[in-house]
Parts: structure tokens; sequence; C-alpha cells
């Protein structure tokens, strides 16, 4: 009996496995953006004193974090099944676990199932508004991999459109009013993001890159290259304009000092995503690299202490 029970769960691991790995919970850092509304403007204090003012606010955010996990592992499923034989053509994408074969499509797809039929209604219990969001998230995405990723450009303002997604959620999960600069910000810094994901796949993909993804034969190197180039400098730019102009943020500008902090981050993946990483994923670059990781962390505490000192 003994080697029945661990032979079956041998088999239960090997099953998981793949699943997990489908799930993307390398991207799941992606969802940290729910928490902008916190940081910025909920509370009315960050000292340890007032901690029963903003844990409760910390811990919707938090659980809102969660849900926005599962909700986009359920999109990343989807996804995959639909595209996993455009992935097989893929030097790196053809080891997903669905286009690989380790992850059957029909346990692909049931998992997407319960994945959204948790995050949805439990978003929607923590705030009508914030359910909204994700539901639209997911049904967009959803549209997104049926179809809408063939149409250029379009495809990466939907992909932007995930992350404004998040920051408005975030906002409404707390019941705060969130700064238009964060949102102009967060835009800039999505469409530099997926402007990114489709310019890594031209350039490693060449002659083949339509076979793969239709949108990618209207694009070419240099309308990839300007459109970055554009992005970059909007999201640099709109932070350093929030970081002084934001009424949500200290008057004296002192949180201009984090600018720093997101500029290296910018030009370290830009010059990461040119050498010798650009066959990699743009996510697992931006989430890896210890100089970047770095830099958020410096970013991070900086804006705590100046958040803190002005309180």
């Amino acid at each position: 009996m003994t080697g029945v029970a661990e032979a079956e769960a041998g088999r239960m691991r090997g099953g998981l496995r793949p699943l997990v790995a489908a799930m993307r919970p390398y991207q799941w850092p992606k969802n940290v953006v729910v928490f902008a509304a916190f940081v910025f403007s909920a509370g009315e204090a960050w000292r340890p004193e007032d901690v029963g003012s903003w844990w409760p606010l910390l811990w919707r955010s938090a659980a809102l974090f969660g849900l926005w996990c599962l909700a986009a592992s359920a999109t990343y499923l989807v996804n995959d099944v639909r595209d996993r034989e455009a992935d097989q053509l893929h030097p790196r994408k053809r080891f997903r676990p669905v286009a690989s074969g380790a992850l059957r499509p029909g346990t692909a797809i049931a998992a997407a199932g319960v994945l959204a039929a948790v995050s949805i209604p439990g978003a929607l219990a923590l705030d009508r508004l914030a359910g909204l969001v994700l539901g639209g998230y997911v049904g967009v995405m959803v549209l997104y991999s049926l179809g809408l990723k063939g149409v250029a450009v379009l495809d990466i303002f939907l992909l932007g459109a995930g992350v404004v997604g998040r920051a408005v959620s975030g906002a409404a999960a707390i019941e705060v009013d969130i700064s238009p600069w964060l949102y102009v910000c967060s835009s800039f810094g999505a469409l530099f993001f997926a402007t990114t994901k489709r310019w890594a796949e031209f350039r490693q993909l060449g002659a083949e890159a339509a076979r793969h993804r239709p949108s990618l034969g209207a694009y070419n190197a240099e309308v990839l290259e300007l459109m970055l180039a554009v992005s970059a400098a909007g999201a640099l730019l709109s932070y350093s304009l929030y970081t002084i102009e934001s009424a949500r943020v200290p008057e004296d500008g002192s949180m201009a000092l984090t600018i720093p902090f997101v500029a290296f981050a910018l030009f370290r993946f830009l010059l990461l995503m040119s050498g010798g990483r650009q066959g990699e994923a743009p996510d697992r670059v931006l989430f890896s690299d210890p100089q970047i990781v770095a830099a958020v962390v410096g970013f991070t505490v900086t804006a705590f202490a100046v958040l803190v000192a002005n309180r």
C-alpha cells in the first residue's frame, strides 16, 4: 500500500508542477501596483502609534493583491491554451507546460475557471468597484487571447490597461481618491513594459515573428524602438512631475529623491534587454536582476522615509 500511495503522490506532484508553472507565479510581483494607492494616498499617518488607522487598509490591499494574482493566472492559462500551437514555434515559449504537453488544455481551462470563480467574487466582496475592475480585466484578457492580441497597437494598449486597472482597484478597495498623476505614471509605465515585450519578441523571432503573433507582422524595428523611447520618456517624466506637482505627496518636493531609483531601474532594464538577456522574457528580467531589485528596495525605503518624515 505504501508503494502505491507513494506512486500516486508522485503522479500528483508531477501534475501540480506544470499547473503551477503555467500560472506564472514569477509574474505576480507586477500586482504590487494595487498597493500604490495605499502607499501614496491612504492613512493619516505612518507613525507606529497610528498603526490602528492604516493596518486595516494594508490588509485590504494585501487581500486584493492575492486576488489579482489568481485572476492574472487564470488569464495566463487561457492564453496558453489558445496559443499552444503558436507557442510551439517560439524558441522559449515552446517549453511552457501547455505547449510542451506537460499540462492538458482541459486541465488548464478548468483551473482557470476555478481561479476566476474565486478571485472575482472575492474582489466583489472586498469592494464592488474593485471587483468590477478585476472582472473586467479578466473579460478583456480573454478577448485579448481570443483574437484582439492580433491587432497591432491595440494589443499593447490592452496589456497596459491591466496595470491601470490594478491601480484603480487598489484605490477602490481602500476607498481613497488617487492622484491623476498616478494614473498617468502607471499608464506610461505599462505602455513601456508592453512595448518591451513586443520589441523583444520581434527581435528574437525575426522573419518568423508574424507566424507566432499576427500583430508582429504590422510592426517593424524602427517603429517599436520609437514607441519604446516615447513610453520610457513618458514614464520617467510623468513620475518626476508627479513627485513634485501632486497634492498627494509632500509639498517640499522631497519625494523627488526617489526619481534616481526609478531612472536607474528603467535604464538598467533597457540595457539588459538590449544585451546579454535579450532572449529572456521581460518579466523574468525585471523581477530577477539583483540591481533592479536593489533599486526597487531603495525606492521603497526612500519613499517610506519621506512619508514618515513629513507626517
